[in-house]
C-alpha cells in the first residue's frame, strides 16, 4: 500500500512539473532598445532587459539557457541568462550584426556583419571572436543547417548564398539565388535549406546535397523570416506588406493556407512542441499568437515600439496549453487520489490494530 501511496505523490508532482515548465519569448523592440519576455501561454509580458541600440537579430541556445541578441548600431551582440533575464556579457562584433544564429551543440554563435561582408564566428564558452569570415555583399541573414555541418548566408546585395563548411570555417560553395536574398533556414533533417528572396516574393529551395536549387515557392509580397514546424511538415513565412503568414506543405512545397496577422510581420519562432507560432508585428508594435492544430490567431500581445526577433526566439520547454486540468484529466486525478487515499487508511487501520 505504501508503494501506492508513494504512486499518487509522483502523479501529484509530475503534474506541478509539467504546469511549471513553460517556455519564455523573447521580443526585441528596436525603438526601447530593450527586449519584452512573455510567458507562454498566458501571454502576459513578465519582464523588460535593457541591451544595445537597435536589437534586431535573436538566437537561442539549443538549451534555452541562453539568448543572443544583435545589436545594429552598437556593433555588438547581448548575452542575456534566460534564467535570471539578465545581461551577462556583451560581444563586439562587426558593423551593422543584422542576424545571428548558433550552432546544434550551441558551441559557437555565428553573426553576419551587414556592411563589412563578413561573418563573425563566437566561441560561446569565451563569448569571444575566434574567426571571421568574408562572404558576399552585405549579408542580411544566416542559418545553421540542423547537422552542424554547414551555415547559409544570404548576401542581399549580390544575389548569392555563401555556404560555409563549419569544421574550418571556409566557404565552400556560392549559389546563385532570387532578388534580395535575406535569410536561410535549415529543414529539420538538413535536407533543404529555405532561403527567402525579397525581391521576389518566393523561397529558393536548396538541396543541401548538391547545393542546387531544386524547387521555388512563391510566398506573399516582401517575405521576411520562415521556420519549419519541429516534425518538418509545415514551414510558415511573415509576409511584411501583406500583413499574414504563408503556411506551406513541405511534402510537395505547396502553400496551403494564409493567417492575418498585424501590421508589418518580420520575425517568427514555433514552440518546441510545435502548438503556437508567434509572430513579430513591428508596425503594430505586437506579437501574434497561432494555434498551429488550427491555423488560427489565438492572442495579440503589446511589446515595445519596432518589435523583431529576427531568428529563433523562444526557449526550448514545450508550452502546455493550461495548468488547468481538463475534465477527463481531473477523472483521472480523481481516481488516483482516491486510490491513495484509500491506501493510506488501510496502512493507518493496520498500524492501529
Amino acid at each position: 500500500m505504501m508503494r501506492i501511496v508513494l504512486t499518487t505523490l509522483l502523479v501529484a508532482s509530475l503534474w506541478a512539473g509539467t504546469t511549471l515548465a513553460q517556455p519564455k519569448v523573447y521580443i526585441t523592440n528596436g525603438d526601447s532598445d530593450d527586449v519584452s519576455v512573455i510567458s507562454c501561454p498566458s501571454g502576459d509580458v513578465i519582464d523588460t532587459i535593457p541591451v544595445g541600440d537597435t536589437p534586431f537579430g535573436t538566437a537561442i541556445s539549443p538549451d534555452g539557457d541562453l539568448l543572443y541578441v544583435t545589436n545594429i548600431f552598437d556593433n555588438t551582440v547581448s548575452v542575456i541568462e534566460t534564467a535570471t533575464n539578465t545581461v551577462v556579457d556583451t560581444i563586439t562584433v562587426g558593423t551593422f550584426p543584422n542576424a545571428a544564429a548558433i550552432t546544434p551543440d550551441g558551441n559557437f554563435l555565428y553573426v553576419v556583419n551587414a556592411f563589412d561582408d563578413t561573418v563573425s564566428v563566437i566561441d560561446t564558452t569565451t563569448n569571444t571572436a575566434v574567426d571571421t569570415v568574408t562572404v558576399g555583399f552585405f549579408p542580411g541573414a544566416l542559418g545553421v543547417t540542423a547537422d552542424g555541418s554547414a551555415v547559409y548566408v544570404s548576401n542581399t546585395l549580390d544575389d548569392t548564398v555563401s555556404v560555409i563548411r563549419t569544421s574550418d570555417n571556409t566557404v565552400i560553395d556560392t549559389i546563385i539565388v532570387g532578388e534580395a536574398p535575406l535569410v536561410a533556414v535549415s529543414s529539420p533533417d538538413s535536407s533543404v535549406v529555405y532561403i527567402i528572396n525579397q525581391g521576389d516574393d518566393n523561397i529558393s529551395v536548396i538541396q543541401t546535397l548538391t547545393n542546387t536549387i531544386i524547387d521555388t515557392i512563391p510566398v506573399g509580397l516582401l517575405p521576411q523570416m520562415v521556420v519549419f514546424h519541429p516534425d518538418g511538415s509545415s514551414a510558415y513565412v511573415t509576409n511584411f506588406f501583406d500583413n499574414n503568414i504563408s503556411v506551406i506543405r513541405t511534402a510537395d512545397r505547396t502553400v496551403v493556407d494564409t493567417i492575418q496577422v498585424g501590421i508589418g510581420p518580420i520575425g517568427i519562432d514555433i514552440t518546441a512542441d510545435g502548438l503556437f507560432l508567434y509572430t513579430t508585428d513591428s508596425d503594430s508594435g505586437t506579437v501574434t499568437v497561432i494555434n498551429t492544430s488550427q491555423n488560427r490567431v489565438i492572442n495579440t500581445i503589446g511589446v515595445g515600439g519596432s518589435p523583431s526577433s529576427f531568428g529563433t526566439f523562444i526557449t526550448s520547454e514545450a508550452c502546455f496549453v493550461s495548468a488547468i486540468p481538463t475534465l477527463g484529466q481531473w477523472g483521472l486525478i480523481s481516481l488516483v487520489i482516491a486510490i491513495g487515499i484509500a491506501g493510506f487508511i488501510t496502512i493507518r487501520r493496520k498500524s492501529t490494530s
